[in-house]
C-alpha cells in the first residue's frame, strides 16, 4: 500500500508546527523507531515525512563531511 503524500505533508506540517527546528530530531526518531520495529510501512512514511522535513528546512543543501 503506497504512502499518500498529502499525509506525509499533513504529517510534516504537524511536527513543524508543534517542534519547530527539533521537528527533523524528532522525525529521525521516528524513522530509528520504524527501523528497529522492522515495520516496513512507517519506515517509509517516516522516510518520506523526514525528507520533507529537510526539504523545507533546507538540510538538503548542507554538506556532509
Amino acid at each position: 500500500m503506497p504512502v499518500d503524500p498529502e499525509h506525509v505533508a499533513r504529517a510534516a506540517n504537524d511536527l513543524m508546527d508543534h517542534y519547530g527546528q527539533a521537528a527533523l530530531d524528532v522525525a529521525k526518531t521516528q524513522v530509528d523507531r520504524a527501523s528497529r520495529a522492522s515495520d516496513h510501512l512507517a519506515l517509509d512514511q517516516a522516510l518520506m515525512v523526514l525528507t520533507e522535513i529537510e526539504r523545507r528546512q533546507g538540510s538538503l543543501s548542507t554538506p556532509v563531511t
